[in-house]
């Protein structure tokens, strides 16, 4: 199925595919001043601050969450059963996750980086497997691909999410089951803060009729995305998992820039969805049309690029050109192989080997999607 094929369908929510190209887009500029080709300049106050406000582009990852918060509940109002639901979200994740992480872990090996630099055969092996299966770091072993943290939480998100149906569907339902699940939610986001735009989605797409009523509220969306990118910022959370918990949010304060951060991105994700302003109908366009139809490749190959592009700019082109040169060839460069590798592994991998697994292994769902963006 092609990006323009897939745009047509009548329930496919095109804003929705868009803004996955810029959550995607985030991540990927702030690898590009993550990955010490150049230092970030200091020295000066507006240095500072730019480091810091650049630093911010790493929650596009949160911003997928939202995305995934508001199309697992339609997903699991389309299937017949919780069984087929989980079928279809392990051929969305793993149809271009496993051959990914297959190519990681050889050039790891290859060229014997950390994580396996000291691993004996069967500690490889072990580590290989758990991450195939993302248990990293929900348990403590080494991550082989950099971006695998947030599948992890995805799948932690399915799980859950199934379970809550199973407990609503069941009767009787005993009255220890809800608080049960919430509990339980409620753990892992205290534990792991940045799964809480999850709950983004989960709310926009629960009360979206709300929402609807009050359109006029959706203005200004890019405003409130600057508001969640800054406030979240304020929470210093990051990457490094357990390191900073809700309990330290409410320790030192910082749950006030937490609370700000999740009704900014309330606003502009529910602004997103329902195309309430005119300051989003970019989205909508063919560019980021095409960048949503690959995000999620883009996501799983770019780093990888990246660090062979560092490699030889470091190599061959700073000691001959500079710094300027080599950090504008590194991001130029990284890009125009990175978006064409995608879009093959879009089109080889999530599209058709994807849709030899379902005819394979997933039942058909009871009806048509309610949101179309998968």
């Amino acid at each position: 199925m092609s990006a323009t094929r897939t745009a047509a369908r009548a329930d496919f929510n095109t804003a929705l595919n868009g803004y996955r190209g810029v959550c995607a887009l985030l991540v990927f500029v702030f690898h590009c001043g993550s990955a010490g080709v150049v230092p970030w300049p200091s020295g000066s106050p507006l240095a500072a601050s730019g480091y810091w406000l650049w630093s911010a582009c790493k929650y596009g990852v949160e911003m997928f969450f939202m995305i995934s918060g508001f199309v697992i509940l339609g997903s699991l109002l389309r299937h017949a059963s919780l069984k087929g639901f989980l079928q279809d979200r392990f051929v969305r994740i793993f149809s271009a996750w496993g051959p990914t992480l297959v190519v990681v872990t050889v050039v790891c090996l290859l060229l014997r980086m950390r994580v396996f630099a000291d691993a004996t055969a069967l500690q490889a092996a072990g580590i290989f497997i758990a991450n195939l299966l993302l248990l990293p770091p929900i348990v403590p072993i080494p991550m082989i691909h950099l971006v695998s943290w947030s599948l992890s939480y995805e799948w932690v998100f399915y799980l859950t999410a199934a379970l809550a149906l199973l407990l609503m569907r069941r009767q009787p339902r005993p009255a220890w089951a809800m608080p049960l699940w919430v509990l339980l939610a409620a753990l892992f986001i205290c534990l792991f803060p940045r799964a809480l735009f999850f709950v983004t989605g989960v709310l926009v797409f629960k009360y979206r009729d709300w929402f609807t009523a009050r359109r006029a509220w959706l203005r200004w969306p890019l405003v409130s995305l600057l508001v969640f990118l800054v406030a979240w910022r304020f929470t210093d959370v990051e990457a490094a998992h357990l390191t900073r918990t809700v309990l330290d949010f409410i320790n030192d304060g910082s749950w006030l820039a937490a609370l700000i951060a999740f009704v900014a991105a309330l606003h502009m994700f529910a602004a997103i969805c329902l195309n309430a302003s005119r300051q989003t109908a970019w989205l909508n366009g063919p560019t980021f049309q095409f960048l949503g139809a690959i995000s999620y490749s883009f996501y799983l190959w770019h780093s990888l690029v990246m660090s062979f592009s560092k490699r030889l700019v470091n190599a061959y082109v700073i000691p001959e050109f500079g710094v300027a040169a080599g950090f504008t060839i590194f991001v130029l460069g990284s890009l125009a192989i990175a978006v064409p590798l995608s879009w093959l592994s879009w089109r080889m991998l999530e599209v058709h080997f994807a849709a030899v697994l379902r005819r394979r292994f997933v039942r058909k769902p009871v009806m048509a999607g309610a949101v179309g963006v998968h």
